[in-house]
């Protein structure tokens, strides 16, 4: 088997990466994007997309929808000319703020990010395929690594970094009524690599843990294993407009896939780092 991973320097790329190369009898090679070189995709069993601008902040549209979504595109194409498979990053900010996280439910993208995301999920089923097409809609991720996201980094690395350096963890109000389905990363490689053994089709799943616990309760204990305080802050205005209450994995789908999985707790993995 061989794979090309693109996106391998980056948080989920550098835990896929090395999730993969433990697999007997695979090779991997791995790309991070640049424009003056795309990659030679016709030799590979495989391709994970893991590559994109994955800042929520990030407001230069073009470039997203350049990186994230021309790239993405003509990605699938050379895949599916050479009879190459796919599996790519898709996101939960598809779905916006909303309840219903069923990956048949409508979506409503709320960033430059999120658009590009729902712009190729949406553009890479409307193509005709010879290939199995595999997209993930990735719930919260963190694990090892996450200091490579810098100010992108998930709020577990944040706070407890902060609680190092600063002796207390800032966390905004009302942060106890603020739900996020957590998911560990080697969950989310080890999905990758289930797909690829057993799964004989295409589509777009949910991948959480399907359970999902408030800011404050991940500060709780962080704070509780730091010895810190808490000091509550006002929401930033700029992140008002694109909060969402709660993130829930609808994982129905996913179950009639590949069947009940064991998800890593968030608070396993904070307690044992």
């Amino acid at each position: 088997m061989k794979i090309l991973v693109t996106g391998s320097e980056g948080f989920i790329g550098r835990n896929m990466t090395s999730w993969l190369a433990q697999e007997e009898g695979w090779s991997i090679d791995t790309y991070d994007y640049d424009p003056a070189e795309f990659p030679e995709v016709s030799s590979y069993d495989w391709v994970v997309h893991l590559g994109a601008i994955a800042d929520m902040t990030n407001s230069d549209v073009d470039q997203i929808m350049k990186q994230n979504l021309e790239f993405s595109q003509r990605l699938f194409t050379e895949c599916n000319r050479h009879g190459v498979n796919l599996q790519y990053a898709s996101s939960s900010s598809v779905y916006g703020n909303t309840k219903d996280f069923s990956e048949h439910s409508a979506c409503h993208p709320q960033t430059p990010y999120s658009w590009s995301k729902y712009l190729f999920d949406r553009w890479v089923f409307q193509q005709p395929q010879s290939i199995y097409v595999q997209g993930f809609r990735y719930f919260n991720v963190y694990g090892k690594w996450m200091h490579l996201r810098g100010h992108r980094a998930n709020v577990i690395e944040k706070w407890r970094t902060q609680a190092r350096k600063e002796g207390k963890i800032t966390v905004w109000e009302n942060a106890e009524n603020i739900y996020r389905d957590w998911t560990w990363v080697g969950d989310v490689c080890r999905l990758h690599i289930d797909f690829i053994k057993q799964v004989n089709g295409s589509g777009i799943w949910n991948v959480g843990s399907g359970l999902a616990h408030s800011f404050l309760d991940i500060a709780e204990e962080i704070a509780e294993q730091e010895r810190v305080e808490i000091e509550f802050i006002p929401i930033p205005l700029e992140e008002q407009g694109r909060m969402r209450i709660k993130t829930q994995a609808d994982l129905t789908l996913l179950k009639a896939t590949v069947g009940s999985r064991k998800w890593l707790n968030v608070f396993e993995w904070i307690n044992s780092v």
